[in-house]
């Protein structure tokens, strides 16, 4: 779920009074951050080779890191919010197998998740707003295995894919905490057997309204899944500090 409320710049509008405007007509913000995660849990996305426990700190993962891509964006029409989130990953690990042919392996790691939801302002006034809704949270994971020649004559490539979509229910608080300051607090909960056992988020931010179109965010934000499909295994736990910036149209 993303982050990024379309909040009325409520600072700004302390400094001069908007123009009249349709409370229907739509309003679009995106959000760009940085997700400084750390990964915990179990994996097995090369079956059939055995489930292996995951404990790396966020400078673990940044030592492989190829590259990341991150992103959200918000479109609000009177009461309703349509929100979607974009995560993509690529970490490539690499080193020696042991004993005497000692043949080099890469193991390349591609991860995509792509959330929709659709929440609906059940309370707003100035000071607090709360939306509820559902969504749907897509994973789509890729991992390939690399050894070098020496084991094998001509070695090995070998790769695993693996998708799966689940439905969760979604809420989201925005609260004014004076001044340009305000706090985000966003959570879901779903999976239930339909894609993965259960997977659940929960973000905090404290928000800084910049301008009245600009708002820069710092919080924490984790993201669990436990999934499972045949010898096919993940059950991890992302957690870290986030830092973002939303600009509102």
């Amino acid at each position: 779920m993303t982050f990024s409320g379309a909040a009325p710049a409520r600072a700004a509008d302390l400094a001069s009074s908007p123009p009249a405007m349709d409370v229907d007509a739509p309003t679009f913000s995106a959000t760009i951050y940085l997700w400084a995660s750390a990964l915990h849990g179990t994996s097995a996305t090369l079956p059939p080779l055995p489930p292996a426990e995951i404990d790396l700190s966020f400078g673990d993962v940044l030592k492989d890191l190829n590259g990341a891509v991150m992103g959200a964006g918000e479109m609000r029409v009177g009461r309703w919010g349509f929100l979607a989130d974009l995560m993509f990953t690529q970490v490539t690990p690499s080193g020696t197998l042991p004993g005497p042919c000692a043949a080099g392996f890469e193991v390349r790691s591609r991860s995509l998740t792509l959330q929709g939801d659709v929440l609906y302002r059940l309370y707003e006034s100035d000071a607090l707003d709360i939306d509820a809704g559902a969504g749907l949270r897509v994973w789509h994971l890729n991992t390939r295995l690399t050894v070098d020649p020496g084991l094998l004559p001509s070695g090995l490539a070998y790769s695993q894919t693996e998708s799966w979509v689940d439905p969760v229910i979604a809420g989201r608080v925005l609260a004014q905490l004076g001044g340009p300051w305000s706090l985000t607090v966003v959570g879901d909960i779903g999976g239930f057997d339909v894609g993965s056992k259960l997977t659940w988020q929960a973000i905090a931010t404290v928000n800084y309204q910049w301008s009245e179109n600009l708002a820069l965010r710092a919080g924490y934000r984790a993201l669990s899944v436990d999934y499972e499909n045949g010898n096919f295994l993940y059950d991890v736990r992302m957690q870290g500090p986030v830092l973002g910036a939303t600009y509102r149209f």
